[in-house]
């Protein structure tokens, strides 16, 4: 099982809308996973017990002391589920 983390500015509405679109994401490439969302403020002390974070991409410099244990990745629509495949594939831990 994966740990994925999806995090946005205030972490109410959009982060529940990507964290929908990441556990569709990680169905649909037959993952099993374990989806949380975070506020940003939160999700910077949170991170490093996961093994993805999923934000947009003003936030990824965000994570940038934890990038050499945790796989971080940007979206840009937090919509789109293909977004979300190829960031997962793209970080090595889904094939």
């Amino acid at each position: 099982m994966i740990k994925v983390l999806v995090c946005c500015a205030s972490g109410s509405g959009t982060s529940m809308m990507m964290k929908l679109t990441a556990e569709k994401a990680c169905k649909a490439l037959g993952v099993d996973a374990k989806v949380e969302h975070a506020p940003i403020a939160e999700a910077k002390s949170s991170a490093r017990n996961f093994d993805i974070v999923i934000t947009s991409p003003a936030f990824v410099s965000t994570f940038d002391s934890i990038k050499d244990r945790v796989k971080i990745a940007a979206v840009k629509n937090p919509l789109s589920q293909p977004e979300y495949v190829n960031a997962l594939k793209e970080s090595g831990l889904v094939k």
